[in-house]
């Protein structure tokens, strides 16, 4: 998939020929948006409709679909490591980024869910950074798994996107805005394309090569008159 244009190509072309079920690769939400839109319709079904990345079932029929996807999980020690770091160290393995879902770190453990039949490549990585890497097939997440984060509070002039991007990431915010031009910020994992967007409780913002921010519903007012909110940070 180079472009948007081709991807749209790709999905008419597709539809007009359709004989058997499709199964795509991770795609984004947009890119899911697109097939939903081409394929009004037919039965279409998500591997995990609330990720960023997820693999796309098309079909004419009802169906109990078979993503064919594996979770690895390998340990770590590097109380540093971020999401940063592992997909850099996949992409300098050579890994396209439509073969594998979103990252996820614990505490203790790094989880991503890959194309089965890929298996092996990821296991060829074994080291981030310093860190010694393993991963191995694992049936599902821990009943107990819950994602490493950094609770903040923060005190804004507004809720513009790009003030409480600058803020929580502690950038300047002409850099905020040269991050949106390049369509490095998302909320909610679509690109935003305004600095002026107001941000609202429990939108997802991320920013490429940072993290995410996720917002709770928590906000006031400080006797100075600025704007509370709590966020949960996600390197």
């Amino acid at each position: 998939m180079n472009t948007k244009t081709d991807f749209l190509r790709r999905l008419k072309n597709q539809r007009d020929t359709f004989h058997q079920d499709l199964l795509y690769r991770f795609l984004n939400p947009p890119e899911r948006d697109l097939v939903k839109s081409i394929f009004k319709g037919f039965h279409i079904y998500e591997s995990n409709p609330t990720a960023e990345y997820a693999r796309v079932i098309v079909s004419d029929a009802v169906l109990e679909p078979n993503f064919k996807t594996t979770l690895l999980c390998s340990s770590y020690r590097d109380e540093q490591l971020t999401h940063r770091d592992v997909l850099g160290a996949l992409m300098h393995l050579g890994i396209e980024r439509d073969t594998f879902g979103d990252i996820y770190i614990s505490e203790t453990h790094i989880y991503i869910e890959v194309l089965s039949e890929l298996i092996q490549v990821f296991k060829d990585l074994h080291q981030i950074k310093q860190d010694f890497i393993y991963f191995e097939p694992i049936d599902a997440f821990p009943s107990e798994f819950k994602e490493r984060s950094e609770s903040i509070t923060l005190f804004l002039d507004s809720l513009r996107v790009d003030a409480l991007v600058a803020k929580a990431f502690n950038i300047q915010r002409e850099d905020v805005k040269g991050l949106i031009d390049q369509e490095k910020v998302k909320i909610n994992y679509f690109p935003i394309q305004k600095y002026t967007i107001l941000v609202k409780p429990y939108d997802i913002i991320s920013v490429r090569g940072f993290g995410r921010i996720i917002l709770t519903d928590d906000i006031g007012t400080s006797k100075s008159q600025k704007i509370r909110i709590k966020c949960e940070l996600l390197r």
